[in-house]
This record gives structure tokens, sequence and C-alpha cells, in this order.
């Protein structure tokens, strides 16, 4: 948890409320069919698209004699060329689309028509084409990668032997900002993937927790000095820093609203954790709510009407999500001891987070109509989730 990143030590209070657990958003899924052929990795491909149509929480496969539409999918090719035909009819049997996708792997093309699909049934977007990137920890090397959402390894972005921690990926797609403890200082670095390169942009003091405004012209981040952490905003155009907070507590874990007109964020202001809101600009902040003795890492969904983080409850932390003016929460996790540091999916129906459910602290996705959890990483220890934007500019395509 960004939190524990300024090493407060906390006495903890005991709240006895009871909390709702999450049960699905039970919005009816439109009913989808599909067969596959051709080359020899038609059959993965097939189990990947009815997996993407599943987890979009939009669709759902289902017999054909059921379904909305029919897509009938060839994929021809080998390794290095790949091309995805798609003949999509609709329960009428009338032509819906009609399309080639080609490319150096089926992955992507199988990406692309499922969000496609999703989109020409339903004018929402899909998050299959999307990415997530996280920190790994092993052998005393920590790195920054990017992993889609198949069985594709993930992509190293950068590596050090010094501490990594809590990226932000752009609402651009084009950078990731992140804290890096090379010489021995917690700085604020971007990484941007049209260079391939990372370069410093906010030295002086520890400074973490980086959150990007929407337009992505703001980096909202921690910045703790002789002790005391408080927010500040850089300004990535001009490269002008402006403190937001300035009080004795600790100010930590910033999220931007959608509207980019406030901030949700972490305060030990009362003697424990709490989550408070203010305007983007800075000025008083309004506690958010009164339901646990320690909240931390709030994440403002894409829509505005949801705010997720970390909570403790019963000894355990798990993740939360409450309407963003603190009414209804729900828990989301039951499972395992730490789960923390939840973000939205771009488009607001999924969560990523770590959690040691399974004995070592990996990444999960929630996809919330259905309540479905995938696993994200495996065998090695993973933590500090950020989703990437629909469009993404970097990594793995």
């Amino acid at each position: 948890m960004k939190y524990l990143v300024v090493g407060l030590f906390l006495v903890f209070i005991s709240f006895g409320s009871e909390f709702m657990q999450m049960t699905p958003v039970g919005n009816e899924c439109i009913p989808v069919s599909v067969e596959f052929e051709g080359c020899s990795e038609a059959s993965v491909a097939k189990v990947q698209l009815e997996f993407d149509i599943d987890f979009s929480g939009i669709l759902e496969i289902a017999a054909q004699e059921d379904g909305y539409a029919h897509a009938r999918c060839v994929l021809t090719g080998r390794n290095g060329s790949f091309t995805l035909s798609v003949d999509v009819s609709g329960s009428e049997g009338e032509i819906l689309l009609k399309k080639e996708y080609s490319g150096a792997s089926w992955q992507p093309l199988v990406h692309r028509f499922s969000d496609e699909f999703v989109y020409l049934l339903s004018g929402q977007q899909g998050i299959a084409s999307t990415q997530v990137a996280f920190i790994t920890r092993s052998n005393g090397v920590y790195s920054l990668k990017t992993q889609t959402l198949d069985s594709r390894g993930a992509q190293v972005v950068i590596s050090d032997s010094e501490v990594i921690t809590t990226p932000a990926w752009s609402p651009d797609g084009r950078a990731i900002a992140f804290t890096s403890y090379r010489n021995a200082y917690g700085n604020l670095y971007l990484y941007s993937f049209a260079n391939a390169s990372a370069g410093r942009i906010v030295t002086g003091g520890l400074n973490t927790s980086p959150a990007w405004s929407p337009d992505s012209r703001f980096i909202a981040f921690t910045k703790s000095l002789s002790g005391n952490s408080d927010i500040y905003r850089l300004d990535t155009a001009s490269g002008d820093v402006a403190r937001l907070t300035a009080r004795a507590s600790i100010e930590t874990s910033a999220s931007f609203a959608p509207t980019g007109q406030q901030i949700i964020l972490t305060s030990d202001r009362v003697g424990y954790p709490q989550l408070y809101t203010m305007d983007a600009a800075g000025g008083t902040a309004e506690r958010a709510g009164f339901a646990h003795g320690y909240c931390d890492s709030p994440s403002w969904s894409p829509a505005g009407d949801r705010i997720a983080y970390t909570a403790r409850a019963n000894g355990e932390f798990h993740i939360f999500v409450m309407n963003s003016d603190g009414t209804e929460i729900r828990q989301v996790t039951t499972e395992g001891t730490i789960n923390e540091d939840p973000t939205w999916s771009p488009t607001g129906g999924h969560l990523a987070f770590s959690s040691d459910r399974d004995g070592v602290r990996s990444i999960y996705l929630l996809e919330l109509n259905k309540l479905t959890v995938y696993r994200l990483t495996r065998g090695i220890e993973s933590y500090c989730a950020t989703w990437s934007p629909v469009t993404t500019q970097g990594g793995i395509q």
C-alpha cells in the first residue's frame, strides 16, 4: 500500500462496521456464439476469444441457437504473419460485420476483434487490447513490466537493483511515471514509450505515488520532506511544481476525479489514515467516509461514480468500493490477508489489484459485472498495478 511507503507507525483503531459483500452488478450480458477454424493456432485462439468475450462483462458465450450474434472466424498464417478473417451475423442471418485483421501475432488480432465485437453490439469499449503495468521483485532486482491479457509473457520496461515502485500509466498512453530510489533518493521518473527511456522529473526529498490528471497535463504526487508528507502537483508542460497541502499530518496517495477538478487522498490528520477529497488546486479537504479505522490507496473510477480503496477489516487488508459520496460501501475481496492498491480499468468495469491469496503477492483482475477474477501474474512477486488506457501507445500489441 502506498501509505506504507512513508514509514508511518500506526496504532489501529477497531471499527465494528458491517460491510456489504460485493454482489455482481448483474447487468444482462449479450449472448453471442463463435466458431473458429484455420491454422494450428486456431484452437487456442478460440479459447482466447471466448475468454475475452466472457471477461468483458458485456458479452457472454452462448450456444449458437441462443446467441444474439454469431462470429465465424478463420485464422491463417504462421509465426510472423497471421490473418484473422471474421464474419459476424445477427440472429436473423443478417451480416453485421465482415473484416480482416493482420499482424505478426495472432493474440492482438483476437483482442482487436473482441473489442470491436463488444462495441458493435453494445456501443461500449472493450478492454481486451489493454495492458497492465506493475512492479516485480526477484533476487534483488526490481522491474517495471507490462502484460497483455493473454498467455504471452510480461515485457520488461526497465530493471534496476534499486527500488522501483508506484507506477502510473498516463491517460494518453505515452508514458509511465514511477518512483526510483537510484542514487539513494526517491525521485519521480517518467518512462517514454516513444523514446524507450526514462528521465527524472521531480527531485528533492522522497517523491512517490504519482497520479495523472485525466488530460495527462498534471501529476499529483507525495513529497516527503523532513519526515512529513504532503501532496504536490507537477505541471508536465512547464515543469512547475505546486504544493497542494501543508499540514503536520501525513498526506499521500492522491487520485484525480475524471473531471480533473477534484482529488481524493489519504491523510492521518485525525490520528489514523482516512480518505479526503479536495479541489485539484488545493484548499480545504473533506473526509470521504467514516467506516474504517484504516484506509488507503483510493482510486477514482473513470465515470466518477465510484471510488475503490484498501481498508483494514478484521485484521486483514481488503479492497472496497463505495459510491463517490461515501455511500454503499461494498467489500470486493475476501480471500488472502493483504489485498492492496486497486486501480480501475479504463472503462470502469474492472479492477486490478495485488493480493497474497495464492501465497505469492500477484496481480489479479476483477470483472465487476459477474465478479470473475483472473490471475495475471504467476511465479514472481508482483504489485503496484496500473492499467493502460484503451488506446495503448507503448508496450506489446
